[in-house]
């Protein structure tokens, strides 16, 4: 199993438990899955939610998913992977009643003639659940993500711009200080550039991890 896959089903499993409330009230767990892959505007909980649910874990895990409420949608997302090959994170699509309906969830095993899912709206809730292998539709995989190298570009070059600007600023101030203050302030300044730079590089090491 990929880290991005560990990472995937990580963040799926903290969500088993989860429901959809009966009569009109909602779970504001439910309404944020929606609001997470794109859809803020719903606001009741009895909208199907498999592919809100799976595309709000990839989110989580820094991925992205179809940005749709179709199950079918996930047929064209990521890379292709036959059954056979499936590792638990990867995503599944079934069939439903209708041409256009269907189900979507995260491979968790397979038995005799039957596909196990760690998904949503399943019985109305997060769960991992059996379904017949005979409705399978496709399995893929989510493509492994890092920091978009201009983002990156970005993030490291407006640190530096801030630093630089700080330390003019700085230099000018101690310059007309006492001796004694300039060097408790030289070794002060230090020690903070040298947590920044710590803090930074962690950042952009879990950045690279998909650990946002």
């Amino acid at each position: 199993m990929s880290d991005l896959n560990k990472t995937i089903m990580r963040h799926a499993q903290k969500q088993i438990g989860i429901w959809e409330w009966a009569g009109s009230e909602n779970n504001p767990l439910v309404l944020a899955m929606f609001a997470e892959s794109g859809h803020s505007k719903i606001k009741q909980d009895a909208v199907p939610w498999c592919a809100a649910f799976v595309g709000s874990v990839l989110l989580r895990a820094g991925g992205k998913g179809t940005g749709s409420l179709l199950a079918r949608s996930y047929l064209d997302w990521g890379q292709k992977i036959p059954l056979s090959e499936a590792k638990e994170g990867d995503v599944v699509i079934l069939s439903g009643k209708g041409s256009w309906q269907g189900h979507v969830g995260f491979f968790k095993g397979q038995g005799a003639q039957k596909i196990n899912l760690l998904g949503g709206n399943q019985n109305d809730q997060v769960n991992v659940k059996a379904y017949p292998a005979s409705k399978l539709l496709g399995v893929r995989r989510a493509i492994a993500t890092r920091a978009n190298p201009s983002e990156s570009t970005t993030l490291q070059a407006s640190t530096v711009t801030a630093l630089a600007g700080a330390s003019a600023t700085a230099t000018a101030g101690v310059a007309a200080m006492h001796p004694a203050a300039q060097l408790t302030l030289i070794c002060a300044g230090v020690l903070v550039m040298l947590a920044g730079a710590y803090i930074f590089r962690e950042r952009l090491r879990k950045w690279h991890l998909g650990d946002r």
